[in-house]
């Protein structure tokens, strides 16, 4: 990510949509699609990331 502000979950899930959006617009050259693929997998990764790190919280404080 270009940025290195730590996104929330609602953030990089944002950034992700609009990334698979515009990867499915008619008139995207090879190398913007590239590059919107490749920030979707950061921000995928970010969301992916998050939501691991809230199931394991979620596992420790159920087991207490």
């Amino acid at each position: 990510m270009a940025a290195k502000k730590q996104l929330s979950f609602e953030e990089a899930l944002e950034k992700l949509e609009l990334s698979a959006e515009h990867l499915k617009s008619e008139n995207v050259s090879l190398e913007d699609a590239l590059k919107s693929f490749e920030e979707g997998i950061e921000y995928y990764n970010k969301c992916n990331d998050i939501l691991s790190s809230a199931k394991q919280k979620i596992e420790l404080y159920s087991k207490q």
